[in-house]
């Protein structure tokens, strides 16, 4: 481990959960010590996700349990903030781009940590909701929501995620989303067209909230 840098432990025999939680772990840019006792743990680290609800010896530590969570990757995002500390996350943030079915990339301090598809704009608010909640400390938080290609579409949609994340401090931005097909970046393998347009669209659009 090079010092400082934020790491969690797993405390797993789970090798699917294990290995689920280290790609997840990667992509927000923390490491992960994977364990099969509490014991193996070095003491630097504060907190610890596990699959099993038991009594835990945690000298200290922040144990996270997946039966508390209602995905692994909000399970992993909450470790990942706890272990990054004071140098919390200054910027949480989704782009949208409302196509026929609605793609969006999650974003944490300038890293797209994941992409989905919605055909339903409830699963939709649910998951923005989380996220952001998950994500409460981060310095700014917003959503931004392409709006070049259907305007009206956009704005209904903007309306119904300002309603859902009133009070939570977040900003829900109309941004230019044109061009957004023909980005420099390859499209990721078995990433839907909606789901690329959204990444791209968020590379290009948080450069610009600098």
């Amino acid at each position: 481990m090079r010092r400082g840098e934020p790491i969690i432990g797993l405390l797993t025999s789970d090798m699917r959960f294990g290995n689920m939680v280290k790609e997840m772990a990667s992509a927000l840019g923390v490491r992960v010590k994977h364990v099969l006792s509490l014991d193996e743990l070095p003491l630097s680290i504060k907190v610890v996700i596990t699959d099993e609800r038991r009594r835990l010896d945690d000298r200290g530590r922040i144990i996270l349990c997946k039966e508390d969570y209602d995905s692994i990757e909000e399970l992993v995002e909450r470790a990942s903030e706890i272990a990054v500390g004071e140098l919390r996350y200054r910027l949480a943030a989704a782009a949208i781009d409302p196509g026929k079915s609605v793609g969006v990339a999650y974003i944490l301090d300038h890293r797209v940590i994941r992409t989905r598809r919605y055909g339903i704009i409830e699963s939709l608010l649910d998951d923005l909701s989380r996220f952001m909640r998950t994500h409460s400390r981060a310095e700014r938080k917003y959503v931004l929501i392409g709006a070049t290609s259907n305007p009206e579409n956009a704005r209904a949609i903007a309306q119904k995620i300002g309603k859902a994340l009133y009070g939570e401090g977040v900003i829900v931005k109309l941004v230019d989303e044109s061009n957004t097909r023909r980005g420099l970046i390859p499209r990721m393998r078995g990433m839907s067209k909606d789901e690329y347009s959204a990444l791209i669209l968020s590379l290009r659009n948080i450069l610009k909230l600098r």
